[in-house]
């Protein structure tokens, strides 16, 4: 009898420890996951402790091993991987939220009275806008400043184009940095002359000179941009970004904001060419949410104000062949810099020279074979004879969607029927399986949705033109979805630790309100996000259930 009390004792005792349940920090229940793994599975629950995700599975199954104290019930909505914006800019979208924005003006006339407008509020000490872009305007060509002048002889006025690769500056600007007709200083072709004289349009680092000679933000100024654009990054469901080309003032700061715990926003940050930051940063460092493994560079300037590099004359400007910004000597010592101390290179290339002298010169570093993860940010135009050089040497294909379908009412006009080989995402996708996407904000609009749609309906949000430009081109929609989650986190080496919903990664996610993967087309775009989570931290919310 006493041998039978023992025995119901021990069983009593096993029963209990099987049926006691793993206490985590985080359940998420009653979601539409996708887990974007290898399988493309899904699921309906996770279960996340420490910021990491421990489970995934049914809602019995986590609900019956797990309790926690805060338990997210998403009433079916779609959950996916949080999005990862693989070409962006953080410092630039900070400054762009205080600046006057000159998005969608219709007209040069349109501008300046948003400028008008600023002034009479603030009476500021300068004004500084970007976003403007000829291609929308009834006569689309490049703005000179004699306006700008007439309005704002005493204050400078320094406006950038919507791809940063242009600027047209009033007098007092100019006059302010010193430049004068003749200037040994600016590069062939960096500024804009008639009749012998500035028009006020300026290219590529001389239109980089104008903006830095404005009052820089003060560290307290920088630091609420800063946040200000990881909160615009969140309320598009964006959990991880690329920070391309920062300069080393902004790279403290970023550093001193990982410290303290400030940046949520797994942030991968690109070193650019401030000898600063070669000089601190003698290999791949991590601090928090901050990696820095690549530089910044850059082969051309724009397709819009005619910098990009082309092998041919431009079709509409049959003068120029664009801007080469970057030497071969320079663009060696910086190659093998990055070789030599562990770097990633990302490099600038639009035209199609730019690209084929970009991926040469990474050949002469570059092994075939090799897993360097080198890349080419945009990879606009591609010739079919360079095509085969990305997937012979490991070359990343960083694509923007967004830059297709904002370029195409105007592109061949550049570029006549070399348009063919632009925007080939697909055909660059097959060069290595895979390739990331980006936004390049704030080029761009910072939506990732906005990058998926263009992605697979190839169309502007106006849903121009009927049937999608260029539609052999077209991703599929999990082919998309992959290129702003797994793929990207494994552009920056990181696709062990994030990029799709899986135990071991970091719980990094965002709940849409319509699910873009079966929704109709004309519905994604006008897709919102419900919740961004990020390491387990709801960090972004319209609604959301505790």
């Amino acid at each position: 009898m006493r041998n039978k009390l023992i025995l119901t004792y021990i069983m009593g005792l096993l029963l209990a420890g099987c049926t006691m349940k793993k206490e985590v920090d985080l359940l998420i229940v009653n979601g539409n996951v996708y887990t974007v793994d290898s399988l493309f599975s899904k699921c309906s629950a996770i279960a996340v402790k420490d910021g990491i995700i421990v489970a995934t599975g049914s809602d019995n199954e986590l609900q019956e091993q797990y309790t926690s104290p805060q338990t997210i019930d998403l009433k079916g909505a779609p959950l996916y991987p949080g999005f990862n914006d693989t070409h962006g800019h953080l410092s630039l979208l900070g400054e762009s939220l205080r600046k006057v924005d000159l998005r969608g003006a219709a007209s040069f006339e349109e501008i300046v009275e948003r400028l008008q407008k600023r002034y009479d509020e603030e009476q500021p000490a300068f004004l500084a806008g970007d976003g403007w872009d000829q291609n929308l305007w009834q006569v689309p060509e490049l703005p000179t400043n004699e306006e700008l002048n007439k309005r704002f002889p005493n204050i400078p006025v320094v406006l950038s184009r919507i791809d940063f690769h242009a600027v047209v500056a009033n007098q007092k600007a100019i006059d302010a940095l010193g430049l004068k007709v003749g200037d040994t200083s600016i590069p062939a072709g960096e500024a804009i002359i008639k009749n012998g004289n500035f028009t006020g349009l300026f290219l590529e680092s001389t239109s980089d000179r104008l903006v830095a000679s404005l009052p820089p933000l003060s560290r307290e100024e920088m630091s609420k941009s800063l946040l200000a654009a990881q909160a615009e990054c969140f309320k598009y469901g964006l959990t991880s970004s690329a920070s391309s080309g920062e300069m080393h003032d902004v790279i403290e700061l970023l550093d001193s904001m990982a410290t303290e715990g400030s940046l949520k926003l797994r942030a991968d940050v690109w070193l650019g060419q401030d000898p600063s930051n070669f000089e601190r940063f003698k290999a791949p460092y991590r601090n928090g949410n901050m990696r820095i493994s690549t530089i910044k560079l850059f082969m051309d300037g724009a397709l819009g104000s005619r910098g990009a590099l082309m092998l041919e004359p431009y079709t509409d400007a049959p003068s120029t062949k664009g801007i080469k910004v970057t030497t071969d000597e320079a663009f060696r010592t910086n190659c093998k810099w990055a070789y030599e101390h562990g770097f990633q290179v990302a490099t600038h290339a639009i035209g199609d020279a730019a690209n084929r002298n970009a991926l040469r010169l990474y050949s002469e570093f570059l092994p075939v074979g090799n897993n360097l993860r080198w890349r080419i940010e945009h990879a606009q135009m591609v010739t079919d004879e360079d095509l085969p050089l990305f997937g012979k040497y490991g070359i990343v294909p960083s694509i923007q969607p967004t830059h297709a379908t904002s370029d195409m009412l105007w592109a061949d006009e550049r570029v006549g029927c070399r348009l063919k080989e632009a925007y080939r995402y697909k055909d660059l996708l097959r060069q290595l399986g895979w390739a990331p996407s980006g936004t390049d904000y704030p080029v761009e609009e910072v939506n990732p949705i906005y990058t998926f749609f263009a992605a697979t309906a190839r169309q502007n949000l106006d849903f121009i033109p009927e049937g999608g430009f260029q539609p052999e081109n077209a991703l599929s929609k999990e082919e998309a979805l992959r290129s702003m989650t797994i793929w990207a986190a494994k552009a920056s080496f990181e696709e062990s630790i994030k990029g799709s919903i899986e135990a071991g990664k970091y719980a990094d996610f965002v709940v849409l309100d319509h699910d873009i993967m079966t929704v109709d087309a004309k519905q994604i775009p006008t897709t919102k996000v419900l919740m961004t989570i990020v390491g387990g931290e709801v960090v972004f919310a319209t609604t959301h259930q505790k």
